[in-house]
């Protein structure tokens, strides 16, 4: 959220009792599922997505239900590791198909990214 705020994106927080309710509620795949869940104008976004993904995806406007950075995975901002490490972004449809969006080079905790 704070990586979201620091550029430029307003966020509202909304806590769940149960985040997997919830995105089995709004038909996330499985497979894209993060550690949270935000709903941007119609499309879904899940995990930690850089700010600048995010933008660019929201500019672009694809045909897709949304993009995530799915799992746990070390690397994304919030994420940051001990060194640098490779993820990816993903975007998906309502049938569950995912697609790469863009492969990225994660940050280094007490770095910027």
């Amino acid at each position: 959220m704070g990586h979201l705020q620091e550029n430029g994106i307003r966020v509202n927080v909304t806590e769940v009792p149960d985040i997997v309710a919830s995105q089995n509620e709004r038909g996330i795949p499985r497979s894209v599922r993060g550690c949270h869940s935000a709903r941007i104008g119609s499309y879904l976004v899940e995990g930690h997505v850089p700010a600048e993904s995010l933008k660019r995806f929201l500019e672009e406007r694809p045909d897709a239900a949304g993009i995530s950075v799915p799992g746990m995975v070390v690397g994304p901002p919030g994420m940051e590791g001990y060194r640098p490490a490779p993820y990816d972004v993903v975007t998906f449809d309502e049938e569950g198909r995912v697609t790469l969006y863009e492969s990225r080079l994660g940050g280094v905790r007490g770095g910027s990214n």
